[in-house]
C-alpha cells in the first residue's frame, strides 16, 4: 500500500485539460468510403435477420474501417484513453439503423455485455426518472464515476436544448494529485468501499445486499494503476448495511473536488451522430446540467463492452461475478 501511494502514475493516461483542450486531432472522422463500407455491412445483417445482440464481428465486415478501429482500441487500452468517432449523419438513419451501426463498430473494439436485469446489450441514457443508484436512467447533472465494464460506448442520437456535455477526467492524474496534497486520504480510498449488488439480485437480504469485500478505488494492474469508483452504488451499499466511515467520506469528497478541477478534466460536446468510447480503468466520465425539450428529450445510445484481449483486473477490484459473454455484464434476471 505504502509503495502504490507514493509512486505516480505515468504514461499516456495520465492526462490534464491543458492536453487537449486546444487541440482536435483527438477526434475521428469518418470518410464517405467508411461510412458507405458500415452502411453495407448493418444493412447486410439487417436484411439477414440476425438478432442484433447475436451479431458478432464476423458479421460486420468492414476492411476499411478495421485500421481505423485498430487504432481505437489501442489509443483506449494503452493511450489517452478516449476516442470520439465523428461524421455519421443522423438525420440519414433511423434509430434502429443507428443501433445497428454502433453494434457493429462496437463489434470491432469489444463484446457487447448485458447492462441491466433486462438483459439489454443496447442500453438507453435518457431520463425517465429511473432509479437513484443507476446514472443513465436519470436527467441532469452527473457526478464523476466510472461504468463497471472495461469500455462504454456512447452514441448521440438526440442532444439537448442546451448543456449535457460529457465531462471526462483521468483517474490516473487524480491519484497524482491526492497523493501529493492529500496522502492521507490514500489508506481509505486503496482499503476501497463496499458496492450493492440490488443491481446483481434484487431479491437478496441482509449483508448479500452489498459486495462481501472492499472494492480499493485505485490498485496497481498488468498495465499500470486502475481505478474503481461508482459513488451512486457506495452510497446504496451505505443504505443497505455498509456504511461508510468518516475518513471514507472525506475521501469520496475530496476524490470528487480534485475530478472537478478545470484544470484536469476535459468537456466534449456532442453532436448528433457522435460515438464517444472510453476506457473505464482509467478515465472517469461525468455530465454537465442541461435544458432539454420534454417532447424531444435528450437521448443516447449505450454499449458495455468486455475487452477479452485485455489483462484481468485484479481479483478484488471485481466486486461481481461474470455472468454476461466474456463476463462483466449484468445477468439477466430469470
Amino acid at each position: 500500500m505504502t509503495t502504490l501511494a507514493t509512486r505516480p502514475a505515468t504514461g499516456r493516461h495520465v492526462w490534464r485539460n491543458a492536453d487537449y483542450s486546444s487541440r482536435t486531432d483527438w477526434v475521428e472522422h469518418f470518410s464517405p468510403a467508411e461510412l458507405a463500407e458500415l452502411e453495407t455491412a448493418a444493412e447486410s445483417v439487417r436484411k439477414r435477420g440476425t438478432m442484433l445482440e447475436e451479431a458478432t464481428k464476423d458479421d460486420f465486415v468492414l476492411p476499411l474501417l478495421s485500421s481505423r478501429l485498430a487504432k481505437a482500441r489501442e489509443e483506449l487500452a494503452r493511450g489517452r484513453g478516449f476516442v470520439m468517432l465523428r461524421g455519421i449523419p443522423r438525420e440519414r438513419y433511423s434509430e434502429d439503423e443507428l443501433g445497428t451501426l454502433f453494434w457493429g463498430l462496437g463489434t470491432h473494439l469489444g463484446i457487447g455485455v448485458s447492462q441491466s436485469l433486462k438483459g439489454d446489450r443496447l442500453g438507453h441514457v435518457m431520463d425517465i426518472g429511473g432509479d437513484i443508484d443507476r446514472y443513465y436512467t436519470r436527467g441532469g447533472e452527473l457526478e464523476f464515476h466510472m461504468d463497471p465494464v472495461d469500455v462504454v460506448g456512447l452514441l448521440c442520437l438526440r442532444t439537448a436544448v442546451s448543456g449535457g456535455e460529457s465531462r471526462i477526467v483521468s483517474s490516473m492524474a487524480i491519484f497524482n494529485v491526492i497523493a501529493r496534497e492529500r496522502p492521507d486520504l490514500m489508506g481509505p480510498l486503496m482499503e476501497g468501499f463496499h458496492y450493492s449488488r440490488r443491481q446483481q439480485d434484487p431479491h437478496a437480504v441482509g449483508a448479500a445486499r452489498y459486495t462481501a469485500h472492499r472494492v480499493p478505488v485505485f490498485m496497481d494492474g498488468a498495465w499500470g494503476k486502475e481505478c474503481y469508483f461508482l459513488p451512486a452504488s457506495i452510497r446504496g451499499a451505505a443504505r443497505e448495511g455498509a456504511p461508510v466511515s468518516a475518513a471514507g467520506q472525506e475521501a469520496m469528497a475530496f476524490m470528487a473536488e480534485v475530478a472537478g478541477r478545470p484544470e484536469l478534466y476535459l468537456d466534449m460536446s456532442f453532436r448528433e451522430g457522435d460515438i464517444q468510447f472510453l476506457n473505464n480503468r482509467t478515465i472517469l466520465h461525468a455530465r454537465t446540467d442541461y435544458v432539454e425539450n420534454p417532447k424531444a428529450k435528450r437521448h443516447l445510445l449505450r454499449l458495455w463492452l468486455m475487452m477479452p484481449d485485455w489483462p484481468e483486473r485484479p481479483t478484488s477490484m471485481r466486486p461481481h461475478d461474470g455472468a454476461d459473454r466474456a463476463g462483466g455484464g449484468i445477468a439477466k434476471a430469470g
